[in-house]
């Protein structure tokens, strides 16, 4: 399995990188039963950023102006952004953490070498992904009754 190195680049939310780890690494080993197309490298670094930090690297890297809510780069990073994650969370009543283990699943999709530029590859991915965050989301409140509760503390708290 590859290593995963988690990074927070980002003052704007608290993150509890232990809590997200057991999700992510329990991710990653569905990610590697599920998907065979490509292999993944031998070091994922996640880190999570703010709109302006994924804003220069989407224009640095992809000539493309403005905030993204993931980025994957096929030598192994993934950068997730804190602030669109929060936006989505307001947007469809949901959970703030629920939308990061999603860009990080989706992420990781990437990495074993599945695409969602057609409609066909937008479907399977978005089945493959929402079905990964749902198994790993029940077995860490089957393992951990402490995970639910900590999030859901963890939505109402502001930061300082």
């Amino acid at each position: 399995m590859p290593a995963l190195e988690l990074l927070n680049r980002q003052r704007k939310r608290r993150l509890d990188l232990i809590l997200f780890r057991r999700f992510a690494e329990s991710a990653l080993t569905k990610v590697m039963e599920r998907v065979t197309r490509g292999s993944l490298p031998e070091e994922i670094i996640l880190v999570f950023v703010s709109d302006a930090g994924i804003t220069r690297i989407h224009r640095d890297f992809m000539s493309i102006d403005g905030p993204t809510d993931v980025i994957t780069f096929q030598h192994g990073e993934i950068f997730i952004n804190v602030d669109a994650a929060e936006r989505q969370r307001e947007k469809f009543s949901g959970s703030f953490h629920r939308e990061l283990r999603t860009y990080f699943v989706h992420g990781l999709l990437h990495l074993s070498g599945l695409e969602d530029l057609t409609e066909q590859g937008f479907e399977e991915m978005a089945t493959v992904q929402e079905a990964i965050v749902q198994e790993v989301e029940a077995e860490l409140v089957l393992e951990h009754p402490d995970v639910s509760q900590s999030e859901s503390r963890a939505e109402g708290a502001k930061r300082p």
